[in-house]
């Protein structure tokens, strides 16, 4: 039988700030997008207190005055995520990094070559992250990938380590509210409810005609997923993204059209150094701003080049700013997202001979002086 293992970053970016600050340690605290933003990462000292995830700024200031509020540092956020990756592969031979705080990992067969068993190898890679990167994990342990999370959910109030197998999966299914399995949406959901299906246990007990007939081919796999069968393999190959996207909150709320320039600027070059270290081109680009009442207005254009320069995607994105922008209303937050992403290592010119690369030696040496010296080493001058 397979054994894969969900390692989840417990808390991540209010843990990454407390691995460079040991004085939030114990504390409530809480990291947020920004002054004019809202809660996205929370201490259990914070949870217990009443702050919501998502919950906005000035409101959560008002009510809990007492919490720490840091806001959000994705670059240092990305480094650790690295460093916390690079650990597990030299324990593990197939480990799939599947977003910035949550890895899978192939146990099978792995307790014969430890000799030891699966909830002692993961405590054992529980330490060593913990001693190496200061990140706290919690690892569930069970046969399938949605096992897997639903055991590192529980993991969170169960020491940490968390193992589902096929004699307490009866159990496990019972009390798990059909709301808490991955993959069921708010549709499903309310399907679910309409036909008595209220926990984890009912659901695999509908017929598969059913579940196919209301849900399709992704119900049948989640139901022979939580049954335990191995259907989603740990996959080891890095792929690129579907997008890559930095966003923030503006300063303060403005309707200063150089200011809107100035964050948009700074979002492209993130976005692009990520973009150069992901060994990737984009081809189309998304501008967005969200306005004081959180509405959100975006435009996206086609490249007239597959680029990693941001030079000459600044150029081409920026008559877009003109088209959505409006100096009568104040803007919270901007973005910029880049898509239609190419692998620089599978491309291929004699492939795509009606499709011309813009890329510039000089963002490239950018970013060797930003890994050099740190961010905003270097102060761009675009016009």
């Amino acid at each position: 039988m397979h054994t894969v293992a969900l390692i989840d970053c417990d808390c991540f970016f209010v843990s990454c700030e407390r691995s460079v600050d040991d004085k939030l340690n114990n504390q409530p605290v809480c990291v947020v997008t920004g002054d004019n933003g809202c809660v996205v990462s929370r201490s259990k000292e914070a949870k217990d207190v009443g702050v919501k995830m998502g919950m906005p700024m000035f409101m959560a200031k008002q009510q809990f005055p007492e919490v720490i509020y840091k806001n959000a540092r994705h670059t240092l956020y990305h480094h650790i995520s690295e460093q916390v990756m690079d650990c597990l592969k030299q324990m593990l031979p197939e480990v799939e990094v599947v977003s910035v705080d949550e890895a899978y990992a192939e146990l099978t067969s792995l307790d014969k070559v430890y000799k030891q068993s699966f909830a002692e190898l993961a405590q054992n890679i529980k330490n060593k992250i913990l001693q190496q990167t200061q990140i706290p994990v919690s690892i569930g342990i069970a046969p399938s990938k949605l096992l897997a999370k639903l055991a590192s959910d529980k993991a969170k109030n169960c020491g940490g380590i968390f193992q589902i197998d096929l004699e307490n999966l009866p159990d496990i299914l019972k009390h798990t509210d059909i709301n808490d399995v991955s993959g069921i949406g708010r549709s499903h959901s309310k399907l679910m409810a309409y036909h008595g299906v209220f926990s984890a246990f009912d659901f695999v007990n509908r017929p598969d005609e059913v579940i196919r007939k209301q849900m399709g081919i992704i119900g049948l796999d989640i139901k022979y997923e939580l049954l335990g069968h191995y259907l989603k393999k740990v996959n080891t190959k890095s792929e690129l993204p579907q997008s890559i996207q930095d966003t923030s909150v503006l300063p303060a709320f403005t309707s200063d059209k150089e200011v809107i320039k100035s964050q948009l600027r700074y979002h492209l070059h993130q976005a692009c150094r990520r973009m150069r270290s992901d060994g990737c081109y984009c081809t189309i680009v998304e501008l967005m701003l969200r306005t004081k009442d959180f509405y959100v207005v975006s435009d996206k254009i086609k490249l007239s080049a597959a680029s990693d320069d941001e030079f000459f995607i600044a150029k081409e994105m920026m008559p877009l700013l003109d088209k959505i922008y409006h100096s009568e209303i104040l803007y919270r937050s901007s973005g910029v997202s880049l898509l239609g992403l190419i692998s620089k290592t599978n491309y291929q010119q004699e492939l795509f001979k009606s499709l011309e690369l813009k890329s510039s030696p000089l963002s490239s040496a950018w970013d060797e002086l930003e890994n050099k010296f740190g961010k905003n080493i270097i102060k761009n001058g675009w016009s």
